[in-house]
C-alpha cells in the first residue's frame, strides 16, 4: 500500500529567497530516493510563506526509511534557520 505524506513548513517571510535555495536541492535528493514515487512542492496563494509538500511513497517503509536518513546523515540543519514555526507531517494510507 502506498504512503501519502504531506509536510506543512512555515517560512520566515523575511527568509523566503534563502528557502527556495535550500528547498531546490532539498527536493532533488528527496526525489532521487528509493520509493519516492512523486515529490510536489506546493506554494499557498494566499500565504507565500506557507509551504507544502504532498509525498508519494511506494511504501510506509520507504517513506520510513526516508525519515531517519534525514534525521542523520541526510539533515539539512540550515532548514531550521528559515522556518519560523516546526514543519507538520501527516501520514495517509492510499486507499486504491
Amino acid at each position: 500500500m502506498h504512503l501519502i505524506a504531506i509536510v506543512d513548513f512555515h517560512i520566515a517571510a523575511h527568509r523566503v529567497d534563502r528557502a527556495r535555495e535550500l528547498f531546490g536541492p532539498l527536493l532533488d535528493q528527496t526525489r532521487a530516493f528509493p520509493g519516492a514515487e512523486r515529490i510536489d512542492w506546493l506554494v499557498d496563494r494566499d500565504d507565500p510563506c506557507a509551504w507544502t509538500l504532498y509525498e508519494r511513497w511506494r511504501s510506509a517503509d520507504d517513506e520510513q526509511a526516508y525519515r531517519n536518513w534525514r534525521a542523520a546523515d541526510g539533515a539539512v540543519p540550515e532548514l531550521a534557520q528559515v522556518l519560523d514555526a516546526r514543519p507538520g507531517l501527516r501520514r495517509f494510507d492510499a486507499a486504491e
